[in-house]
């Protein structure tokens, strides 16, 4: 049971089916994580969807924009999405074991106290936290 692994095989699954958006049920961790994969260009946008149309029970959805490289929607901006830290085991690195992604062409989603961020900010700001996920 892990909302954010949920969300990432839904977004897998949509590039798959080369479709514009997918929708997921909404948390704050969820927005937070989109909003730093929109920073980084790997998504167009993302948007939270109110309305009774698009409740299920007391959680709204979340529609998550997605971005191709070329018209053809062949190839994805997102290669591969990976879940670091699963509610089981928990991954924390302190400021100086921040992972390098892909030699640096990917990004690592760190959940630190100055918020979701990523690797590149958390070097600059000197904050250790929690590995959520490898994006390239």
């Amino acid at each position: 049971m892990d909302p954010v692994a949920d969300m990432f095989s839904a977004i897998k699954n949509a590039i798959m089916r080369r479709k514009d958006y997918v929708d997921v049920p909404s948390s704050k961790l969820k927005e937070a994580i989109l909003e730093v994969l929109k920073r980084e260009g790997y998504i167009l946008n993302w948007e939270r969807l109110e309305g009774e149309e698009h409740r299920k029970g007391t959680q709204y959805k979340l529609r998550i924009y997605l971005k191709y490289a070329d018209p053809k929607k062949s190839k994805s901006v997102i290669r591969e999405l990976v879940k670091v830290s699963k509610p089981g085991r928990r991954i924390y690195v302190p400021k100086h074991l921040i992972p390098h992604v892909k030699k640096g062409l990917g990004i690592a989603i760190l959940s630190t106290d100055a918020g979701v961020i990523t690797d590149h900010e958390a070097r600059k700001l000197g904050k250790g936290g929690e590995v959520i996920a490898y994006v390239w």
